[in-house]
């Protein structure tokens, strides 16, 4: 939950940052973006790490880095230091989702890997959902400076949790070298795999394709609907519930139909649904009800497939999940920081943007569906 938190706490918070920091929306909105790239660039450096030490060293280290990061951006003084500062977050934390990810497929065979998955998919709905309510009211009581100082205690304490109940869950004789040589090898193995890439790029493609309307909520809310910092519950709350129903569908279908029915289903879905909403935005003002129908109803389909996906790009290399994670981790984090640094800034204020272009990568998602079943 600490990405999702990273991310959509200090939201509400923009405005304020901004004005302080004397920074326009475009430099704020590269913040996220800064993270996001760093968050993907480090994933690799940890699937490694997490190959050759062993998942829950990673996990310990990666979360005392990213809280003394918050508690550096807490303490920044200017616009350079705080972008050096949450670059140093999303360098830090990278390597305790990695480690996760490949902790369930270690201990779990593929379907109950994709249950626990898609339980573990409802844990991490909650926080898009109270991240941005903890964020406004810790920016209305204390600033903003108080958001970074709240995500380095909640790290501290996961650190403490993860310390006295996690265990190892990679067995020292199945452990990798971390010599440069090898490691190089075991990232090229993985980048020449064809179906890997497809995979990667699907739900690169496809998770892209519903961020782009978090990364421009404060535009949206903001400059839109003119929306107020404690209000960012109307939109993350719906669509938030929409990731929990589509996580509880995808637990339930998982074994009674087959995988690619499911992607095939859903992705058509989604497809769909992204239509629908360029015609909304269109034909319709846009109002907190145009915006979120559609939203939720593609937060359900994109729940439902995203445990299928990770598991599957995952299972590409058995012997090398930590490096085939990480380096899905950098491909599908260095497209979101792609998508905000350069597409969010270029969508501005019109939601009929947001909506051309979250059916344009939809489409790309779903084509590479098709190619990857063909080949």
């Amino acid at each position: 939950m600490i990405g999702p938190f990273s991310i959509d706490t200090y939201l509400p918070a923009f405005e304020s940052i901004e004005q302080e920091l004397s920074i326009s929306r475009t430099l704020m909105t590269q913040t996220l973006g800064a993270y996001l790239i760093a968050f993907a660039v480090a994933t690799l450096i940890w699937g490694a790490i997490a190959d050759w030490i062993g998942r829950k060293p990673v996990i310990l280290l990666a979360l005392g880095g990213y809280g003394l990061a918050s508690i550096a951006c807490a303490m920044a003084n200017s616009y350079e230091q705080f972008l050096l500062f949450r670059i140093m977050q999303g360098l830090a934390i990278g390597g305790s989702l990695i480690s996760a990810r490949a902790m369930v497929r270690d201990l779990l065979d593929t379907k109950a890997a994709q249950k626990v998955m898609s339980k573990a998919m409802m844990l991490f709905a909650i926080s898009p959902a109270i991240a941005p309510i903890i964020g406004g009211l810790l920016h209305d009581a204390f600033g903003w400076r108080s958001i970074f100082w709240f995500l380095s205690i909640y790290a501290f304490s996961v650190l403490l949790f993860s310390l006295i109940t996690t265990r190892e869950s990679l067995p020292k004789l199945k452990r990798n070298s971390i010599h440069i040589v090898k490691v190089t090898k075991v990232y090229a193995k993985v980048l020449s795999n064809p179906h890997y890439l497809r995979l990667v790029f699907i739900l690169a493609c496809a998770f892209s394709s519903f961020f782009l309307y978090v990364a421009g909520a404060p535009t949206i809310l903001f400059n839109v609907l003119h929306y107020q910092p404690d209000e960012f519950y109307i939109l993350f709350i719906p669509v938030v519930s929409g990731i929990l129903i589509g996580a509880v569908i995808s637990n339930h279908l998982i074994g009674r139909i087959s995988e690619r029915q499911m992607l095939l289903v859903f992705l058509l879905a989604m497809f769909l649904i992204a239509l629908i909403n360029l015609l909304i935005s269109t034909l319709f003002e846009t109002s907190i009800i145009t915006l979120l129908i559609p939203l939720i109803f593609y937060s359900i389909s994109l729940a439902t497939i995203m445990p299928l996906l990770s598991i599957m790009i995952i299972n590409c290399f058995p012997h090398n999940r930590g490096s085939a994670s990480a380096m899905q981790s950098f491909i599908h984090m260095g497209f979101n920081g792609i998508s905000v640094n350069i597409i969010v800034a270029m969508l501005g204020a019109n939601t009929q943007h947001f909506a051309l272009a979250q059916c344009a990568l939809i489409s790309v998602a779903l084509a590479l569906w098709l190619l990857d079943q063909r080949r």
